[in-house]
């Protein structure tokens, strides 16, 4: 098995066939390009696959650096079925005859004639595995197998596809567990050494489960001693032994404690009805404390109220390299803010999920008043549904120890005690996302002596006034609102139920110069609205040139393909809303961070 058959085409499986003995001498109108430059070239082509493919067929430095893209992450959620069985297919080649032999003895259908060895070493090029694409691509082919071998199994609809595999995941369900666990065994202990980045474990009730913890993780041992990026996203469930998986998991963060200690992002996010899981957070937390440059951090709150120290512990060990944290289920705000007081470089704090304190909660004292803040960006992307004094003297606390070095502002919790400490101690806010859950009466004043003096770009207003009193929404209530947006807005997100004919006068009486609006509500995905906003482009030079929408309103036919076109002709792009304000480091760490130590081996190869 080669890469011939694999992530290809049945038109390019045909043309392609990478052998030993191919000729990879480069003809006459081959572009003499020196190895760099093809590097940065096939970068523009790395999420696609057929392009790659082709550049495989030019010559050896051509075939090399595209199977560095290729081989980058091969187990993705784009992977095809049918591919995805060619890829485990070519795995099985580097398995050892003992492993092999383990497999045939508990895979009655196994392929015993896939013993050829493949002319590349492609887990040298693996630097980012996804274990629950993995074992998806492990049950396609283990599904494959039991059905003969039939290429008609695999169908043109994925969601036909998908629905006869699920079906044989009782029969699959234990040979899949033993075939995972012998194929990344082998993964982990061949291609670690030679560059595993990014390793992603997320829970999946049908395809990952609670058996991940027990066989495939806790034997990494030193295979991972190149590893960036570890996203662990996990959930315990009733009907597994709370206690077993707890201890695996325990045991997983102890065995990596000893060899990862470079990591740059680490996300450990694990769902239980109890919350507190102290084991846990005792061994991540001496995990995290062994890591020399970690700059991205998202993490439970697993420890118990009063295991104060940890936040201590956390940000002291990271306290010059740690840039961006994002926590869930937050409880003990005033050891967090404490802690990240010490963290010069900090520049995000994402809070998630925060839940109402407990009564014996001790408040907010002296200690803080000398401490600062770094962050530009913070964000609760939450909505609390309850108004908590506590949660508000906290995030009255962050604003004001970030003072003027806030930029990002997304609040899900906003009342008139913490409009009036923004306008005090934020004057540089560029982008700001506020949601009301209470005093509807009042936003049009709160947002009158907030927005003024701000130097806003992006402005996303989001009112839960759904079934709240009608009779305030006057359109003198939403004409003070508009009024209210400074003119540097170029980009307006519209969260809030409002009548087609009150938000016509409302884009009339903004006068922000907008580039950009998008409309999050669903109601509003219809050509009433849609005309509204082309007026609005109409009357102000074509300046709009994106409109979004809830739902991409060509896929879901709310909207006539003859009135789209006609509104294209006055804004450019129209489509789905993006999701507003989302922290930026969402995008993860890139992977090859610089280029592939494969490319420098390559070419010292070709010196040599």
């Amino acid at each position: 098995m080669d890469i011939s058959s694999l992530l290809l085409t049945e038109s390019e499986e045909q043309s392609v066939n990478l052998t030993s003995s191919w000729n990879f001498e480069t003809t006459p109108e081959t572009p003499q390009f020196p190895a760099d430059i093809i590097y940065q070239i096939l970068r523009n082509f790395q999420y696609c696959r057929s392009s790659l493919c082709k550049f495989l067929q030019i010559n050896q430095t051509w075939c090399h650096i595209s199977l560095i893209f290729l081989w980058n992450c091969p187990f993705s959620v784009s992977l095809k079925a049918k591919n995805s069985v060619l890829l485990i297919r070519t795995l099985l080649s580097f398995l050892s005859e003992q492993e092999k032999s383990e497999l045939k003895l508990n895979l009655t259908c196994y392929e015993s004639n896939i013993s050829k060895n493949s002319t590349y070493n492609y887990l040298d090029y693996i630097r980012v595995f996804d274990l629950k694409h993995f074992r998806l691509s492990i049950l396609h082919w283990i599904s494959y197998l039991r059905n003969n071998n039939d290429d008609d199994f695999f169908s043109d609809s994925l969601i036909v596809e998908l629905n006869k595999i699920y079906k044989d995941i009782p029969i699959n369900y234990s040979t899949v567990n033993l075939a995972s666990e012998i194929i990344s065994n082998m993964l982990f202990r061949k291609c670690g050494n030679n560059g595993l980045q990014h390793l992603v474990i997320e829970y999946d009730d049908i395809i990952t489960s609670n058996y991940v913890i027990s066989k495939n993780i806790i034997y990494l041992n030193n295979d991972l001693p190149k590893l960036v990026n570890f996203d662990f996203h996990y959930k315990l469930e009733g009907n597994f032994d709370k206690n077993l998986l707890i201890d695996r998991i325990v045991e997983m963060f102890e065995i990596m404690t000893k060899s990862v200690k470079n990591l740059r992002w680490l996300e450990a996010n694990i769902e239980h009805e109890e919350h507190r899981l102290p084991k846990i957070g005792k061994a991540l937390v001496e995990f995290i404390e062994e890591q020399n440059n970690l700059e991205v951090l998202g993490i439970n709150e697993f420890w118990m109220y009063e295991e104060s120290e940890i936040y201590r512990r956390i940000c002291k060990s990271q306290q010059k390299s740690l840039k961006h944290v994002r926590f869930y289920g937050m409880c003990n705000f005033k050891e967090l803010i404490k802690g990240l007081s010490e963290c010069k470089n900090l520049i995000t704090l994402e809070l998630l999920r925060i839940s109402k304190y407990d009564s014996n909660i001790i408040p907010m004292n002296d200690e803080l008043e000398s401490k600062g803040l770094s962050i530009k960006n913070f964000y609760t992307c939450e909505v609390i549904s309850f108004d908590a004094p506590e949660i508000t003297n906290y995030f009255i606390q962050i604003i004001n120890m970030s003072n003027k070095n806030l930029k990002t502002l997304t609040l899900t919790h906003v009342t008139p005690d913490i409009i009036k400490t923004l306008v005090k101690f934020c004057p540089n806010i560029t982008h700001l996302s506020i949601y009301f859950t209470f005093y509807f009466d009042l936003i049009p004043d709160l947002l009158s002596v907030l927005l003024t003096s701000l130097p806003l770009e992006q402005f996303l207003l989001k009112i839960d006034n759904e079934n709240s009193e009608s009779t305030i929404y006057t359109q003198d209530y939403w004409n003070k609102i508009a009024k209210s947006i400074p003119d540097s807005v170029i980009h307006l997100g519209i969260d809030f139920k409002i009548e087609k004919n009150m938000l016509d006068m409302f884009l009339k009486e903004c006068k922000a110069q907008l580039k950009k609006i998008s409309l999050f509500q669903r109601y509003m995905l219809n050509r009433h609205y849609l005309q509204v906003v082309v007026q609005y482009a109409k009357k102000n030079n074509n300046l709009l040139k994106e409109l979004g929408f809830l739902w991409d309103p060509k896929d879901f036919g709310f909207i006539s393909h003859s009135n789209l076109e006609d509104a294209k002709k006055f804004i450019k792009i129209i489509g789905k809303v993006e999701p507003f304000n989302k922290p930026f480091y969402d995008i993860k760490l890139n992977i090859p961070h610089k280029k592939d130590h494969l490319l420098s081996s390559f070419l010292s190869c070709k010196k040599g």
